[in-house]
């Protein structure tokens, strides 16, 4: 007898494969038939799960928080190591977070003109906004934040470092573009701890 699935199952399989289809083809194949061809069900299975296309984008932006948040939540460090790693899930390392950062950017542009899906890549940039906040907090409180910074100033600095190197990770087809984040990333950490100027 074939397995059910659940509604929850069946919906995480629908956000991934639409993931996968925002990396591979963009927005123009993020359609209801191509997103149920790549999660292997039925059209009428995805319209149940998301009856509009704007409700499926939503999602979208949704998934690419949730499971940054869930990578953040399971790191096991502390101090400047979990300011570092926090920031690190952030960035296209690796083949799934690539995906995320690719889907997040498409639908990105999509929201600068669609009025019903920014409050969803505002959320998104609002989580990130936190975890340069959540990470500069972590510093301050182990003494690597000169006193001399303004939390706020470097928080908003932190953010466009992080989305700069963050799109040269993507646009970089280099093997050493992971080692580059991360050292870009390291070495402004490092400066935080010393006098403005």
């Amino acid at each position: 007898m074939p397995r059910r699935i659940d509604a929850a199952e069946r919906t995480e399989a629908i956000a991934s494969a639409a993931l996968r289809v925002l990396e591979r083809d963009g927005l123009a194949g993020l359609s209801v038939r191509g997103v149920a061809a790549e999660a292997g069900i039925a059209a009428a299975s995805l319209r149940r799960a998301f009856p509009t296309q704007h409700a499926l984008r939503e999602y979208c932006f949704e998934v690419i928080e949730e499971r940054a948040t869930a990578r953040i939540q399971a790191l096991d460090l502390t101090g400047r190591a979990r300011a570092e790693g926090l920031l690190a899930q952030l960035l296209p390392l690796d083949a799934e977070r690539r995906m995320e950062l690719v889907a997040q950017v498409q639908l990105g542009v999509l929201a600068l003109t669609d009025e019903e899906l920014r409050p969803a890549a505002e959320r998104l940039g609002a989580g990130v906004a936190r975890a340069c906040e959540v990470a500069l907090g972590l510093l301050a409180q182990e003494g690597l934040l000169d006193a001399s910074r303004d939390p706020d100033y470097e928080a908003r600095r932190l953010r466009a470092l992080l989305d700069g190197v963050a799109m040269h990770g993507l646009w970089s087809g280099s093997p050493e573009a992971a080692e580059q984040m991360l050292g870009t990333l390291a070495r402004h950490l490092d400066e935080l701890a010393t006098p403005e100027g």
